[in-house]
């Protein structure tokens, strides 16, 4: 082989040193390639030097270690395998007529009717046989996969007799047969011919084909737009999740910024109270303390006329003080408690066993609508 090319022929495939078709290829850094036993041979032949040519080119390539014998195979290891031709190569059909004689030939052509590769010379004598003179020869590159092959083999063999290809219809029956089937199971059938003859005449053949490919093209392409559908619905779920999320943040901070105001209501409502208990209990602080002192100082003189006045004292000490003591400025005031009161509610869907009527706050519900307050839905 020369150097790459764009589309590797038949000359390609051979070595120019053996001049047969490449056994397990390996290319020189000059882009040469060589049998592997072929290369082998050619580094051999500089025994003792770190260097060779190329055979083609005479490119020198230089070796990492003096060439020997025992080397020789290890340095041409060290050479890539033509990949490309390889793979060429495993692809690349043999002739099968050569092939009973030994021959190693690549095909060049298909024949569809005997389902086989044939080089370019069986191909030419193959067309000058009377029986095989009709039969659709096309390159080899375009013939059907063994897959197609093996299926089409199958639509036009006998299922009765299996080295036997379907030639005839009985109408009668309307069964497909091979020459031995019409002769026998079929010969005192009305309606016999030939299927080449049927299918010539029948005028919606075409039409037919063309309506089965539409309709499996058709098939295939909502087929197909359903699976690239479905292999985007993961994307889709995760896109959808984050939309909720995101979704639910945006509830969650209408919530917070709901609590929030309340929070604010709530204490701005007990401050204005709380600056008036201070400013009333602080007053009322003001007139206790005077009341306790005078109280402290009506009982300090109490005591002193009990412990020293004599009884005329006493008794008139006692006859000009009133017969009570005002000390209800005292405990007049109202103490405070705040605290924050539900509003209640009546949820006549709830009764306790008493049958009474159960009562839940305004809370409760606004909880209840919370978690009511929205569901997930498919988009239309």
């Amino acid at each position: 082989m020369a150097t790459k090319k764009e589309k590797i022929t038949e000359d390609d495939t051979k070595c120019s040193v053996c001049l047969l078709i490449f056994r397990n290829p390996r290319i020189l850094p000059c882009k040469h390639t060589f049998c592997h036993d072929c290369l082998c041979g050619v580094v051999k032949q500089h025994e003792g030097k770190s260097a060779f040519p190329c055979p083609m080119c005479r490119a020198s390539t230089n070796t990492d270690i003096r060439i020997t014998i025992e080397t020789s195979e290890r340095l041409v290891t060290q050479f890539p395998v033509d990949r490309e031709m390889q793979s060429h190569l495993e692809r690349r059909q043999t002739c099968l007529a050569c092939k009973t004689e030994s021959k190693n030939e690549t095909a060049t052509v298909y024949c569809m009717g005997c389902h086989e590769h044939m080089c370019t010379v069986c191909g030419e004598t193959h067309k000058k046989y009377k029986q095989m003179r009709n039969h659709q020869l096309r390159p080899s590159e375009t013939a059907p996969s063994s897959k197609v092959r093996d299926s089409l083999q199958e639509l036009s063999r006998c299922p009765n007799h299996e080295n036997e290809n379907l030639e005839y219809i009985c109408q009668d029956h309307d069964q497909t047969c091979c020459s031995k089937c019409a002769f026998t199971s079929h010969r005192k059938c009305d309606k016999v011919m030939l299927l080449s003859d049927v299918i010539k005449d029948n005028k919606t053949y075409e039409a037919s084909i063309k309506e089965k490919t539409d309709m499996m093209d058709k098939a295939l392409k909502r087929v197909s737009a359903l699976c690239l559908e479905l292999e985007g619905e993961p994307f889709r779920v995760t896109f959808s999740e984050n939309k909720i999320e995101e979704q639910l943040s945006e509830i969650e901070l209408l919530i917070d910024k709901a609590v929030h105001s309340l929070k604010g209501k709530v204490k701005k409502a007990f401050m204005k109270e709380k600056i008036d208990i201070i400013r009333s209990s602080e007053a009322t602080l003001s007139t206790a303390t005077a009341k306790k002192a005078d109280i402290q100082n009506k009982k300090e003189e109490l005591d002193g006329v009990l412990s020293h006045g004599d009884d005329l004292q006493k008794y008139m000490y006692l006859r000009n003080q009133p017969s009570s003591v005002d000390a209800d400025a005292a405990w007049v005031i109202k103490f405070t408690q705040k605290r924050i009161v539900l509003h209640k509610t009546l949820d006549t869907n709830l009764r306790l066993r008493s049958d009474k009527i159960v009562t839940k706050t305004l809370l409760d519900n606004v909880l209840k609508e919370i978690k009511n307050l929205v569901e997930v839905k498919q988009e239309i």
